[in-house]
């Protein structure tokens, strides 16, 4: 994995005009240049074509060409991880280059399925957010309890004697009265017709 320094620089002067390259840079940014762009054009090649590639045109080790294609990947797309990101990107690559073949022969049939392929393959009839997994969800557990430190609180060794006193105060001056269902339905929609007009 190149050291972070080394991988901003590639990135920052990746196209910049060679003679505005510090110096210490100018090579490895030319042959990241050729590996980026032989990479992109040709994206079905394997790393050891890029790999050979990058020797012959500069006649580099080969631990240096594998430097150079670890930072090329990661310039290309952000695929550190290859398989499946740089997968996709070949895919894509591949049917851009089916429908320009196709268009250059003038043959809409292969245009359309050129882009077919590539619209699902990229899931472009699909909608773009992901339905949230519900069922996935775990609910939060909680479990009921009368202790009041649970919340930093101190114990009060008496509070169910002062519960019991306020039941009983509060309790008395409470008229409880047995209203029936019926009675509950009608007064409630009498006040919403009331409350409309």
């Amino acid at each position: 994995m190149p050291r972070p320094s080394t991988l901003d620089n590639c990135s920052k002067y990746l196209y910049t005009d060679i003679d505005q390259v510090p110096v210490t840079y100018q090579e490895r940014i030319k042959r990241i240049r050729v590996g980026y762009t032989h990479w992109y054009e040709f994206p079905t090649k394997t790393i050891p074509d890029i790999r050979d590639h990058l020797m012959n045109e500069f006649d580099i080790a080969r631990t240096t060409a594998y430097e150079d294609i670890e930072i090329i990947k990661i310039l290309l797309g952000n695929i550190k991880n290859p398989e499946k990101e740089w997968i996709r990107y070949q895919v894509n690559a591949m049917c851009d280059a089916a429908f320009k073949m196709a268009k250059k022969q003038k043959d809409p049939k292969a245009m359309v399925m050129a882009a077919d392929k590539k619209g699902k393959y990229n899931l472009v009839d699909k909608p773009s957010v992901d339905p949230l997994p519900f069922d996935e969800i775990a609910t939060q557990q909680f479990e009921p309890t009368d202790d009041p430190t649970v919340l930093g609180l101190k114990k009060d060794p008496e509070i169910r004697e002062k519960k019991r006193k306020m039941l009983e105060k509060y309790m008395n001056d409470i008229e409880i009265i047995d209203v029936p269902y019926e009675e509950m339905i009608k007064d409630a929609s009498d006040t919403e017709e009331t409350d409309i007009l």
